[in-house]
């Protein structure tokens, strides 16, 4: 899972924590964030939009302005995948629930070369033509084993064994074989049960640039015959995965 991605999942879990216990919000930044901003829309009666510097103060200003709930939102398919080793990429959103009404945080991540670390500057937008109700997303476990089964066993059959040991340890996670603390990786504070799939999405998450799923093995496949298999059953790993993703994080 690109940090991103990670990013907002995790900004995300903690304003949800936050608003269920009442209580301040915590997030904890990895060590290439930087500087993390909020840029809110221009209020009534006001000209300039207000400037969050922290994930606190972004917080505490949606509370004065009666956050009710957050989600996370983004497609669960893209027309190139090949995009995905870039950065501002993912199409994700951090939607915010003021009662009747609904904005959303868009984010744009810029690498400081000199610090080489990463700032991320959300800016609110209206949502037009928004939803009559808040999304709702099921538990993919069941359809999201099947693709790595089936993905696992063409990348045997394309020679790349790497990348099928990659899907089988996603599924071991997902099937509860593997413990979710195997691994080096820092998990959001959702239920044992949205980890799990948090954590198979992350695991199976092969989509980047140089020496990633996009890379090689679609030459790889070409050359077996299997281009079609390889081009349709890539496409059902990444629906699955960000299906996994919002479940996992918002349905709890």
């Amino acid at each position: 899972m690109n940090g991103e991605m990670y990013q907002i999942c995790c900004i995300t879990v903690a304003a949800k924590n936050a608003l269920k216990t009442k209580s301040k919000i915590l997030y904890i930044p990895l060590k290439y964030e930087d500087k993390i901003e909020f840029h809110f829309l221009p209020e009534k009666g006001h000209k300039k939009n207000y400037k969050a510097e922290s994930i606190v103060a972004w917080y505490d200003h949606c509370l004065k302005k009666d956050l009710q709930d957050v989600k996370i939102i983004f497609p669960v398919s893209v027309e190139d995948r090949n995009i995905l080793g870039f950065s501002n990429t993912t199409q994700s959103s951090l939607v915010c629930f003021w009662g009747s009404a609904l904005t959303y945080f868009s984010a744009n991540c810029q690498f400081d070369s000199y610090k080489k670390m990463w700032n991320t500057f959300y800016t609110e937008q209206e949502w037009k033509n928004a939803l009559p109700s808040k999304p709702e997303f099921k538990n993919n476990s069941e359809n999201f084993k099947d693709v790595l089964i089936k993905i696992k066993e063409l990348a045997f059959k394309i020679d790349c064994n790497y990348f099928a040991e990659i899907f089988q340890k996603a599924f071991n996670v997902l099937s509860g074989i593997d413990d979710i603390d195997n691994f080096n990786m820092s998990l959001p504070e959702i239920p044992e049960e949205h980890q799990r799939l948090f954590k198979a999405a992350s695991v199976a998450d092969v989509f980047g640039a140089m020496g990633s799923w996009n890379d090689s093995p679609p030459y790889m496949a070409f050359e077996k015959g299997m281009v079609n298999e390889y081009n349709f059953l890539s496409g059902e790993l990444l629906k699955q995965i960000r299906l996994a993703i919002l479940y996992a994080i918002n349905e709890w």
